[in-house]
């Protein structure tokens, strides 16, 4: 009786699912990256339509109590290179442009919906020293 017993707690325990099959995995929309040394995490973050030109859409996001904005945009729908791309702290706009800055960025995703890709990026003074160093940007975001 007793292995008959036996045979039945293991059969249940078998039978039952784990809590980790039944849970749901969050994908959660997001713009990483580490600036001069620091990740970031933003899961706030606006994307509009210029109101000046529709054909571009703006993504923007403040961190650091609203001290720092990050603001880029890209072709709607296009799948390339971000081309404004805008660090602004303490209300000082830093650019990196797409020619002449020292940058990388592609978008691999980009529907009326999502946007998917990588960044880097490096503003530098008049002298060229950089000031902000951006890397490991990844965006993951849904709008």
């Amino acid at each position: 009786m007793k292995k008959v017993f036996l045979c039945l707690i293991a059969l249940a325990f078998l039978s039952c699912s784990t809590d980790d099959e039944n849970s749901l995995i969050l994908n959660e929309s997001n713009l990483s990256f580490n600036l001069n040394g620091v990740d970031y995490s933003l899961t706030d973050y606006n994307v509009t339509l210029n109101p000046a030109n529709t054909e571009i859409r703006i993504i923007e996001a403040s961190f650091d109590n609203n001290m720092k904005t990050l603001l880029f945009s890209v072709l709607v729908e296009e799948t390339n290179q971000i081309d404004d791309f805008v660090f602004i702290e303490n209300h000082i706009n830093h650019i990196s442009d797409p020619i002449y800055g020292n940058r990388e960025t592609s978008i691999e995703v980009h529907t009326d919906s999502k946007m998917e890709g990588t960044f880097r990026a490096t503003m530098e003074d008049n002298t060229g020293q950089p000031i902000f160093t951006f890397t490991d940007g990844v965006i993951n975001i849904e709008y």
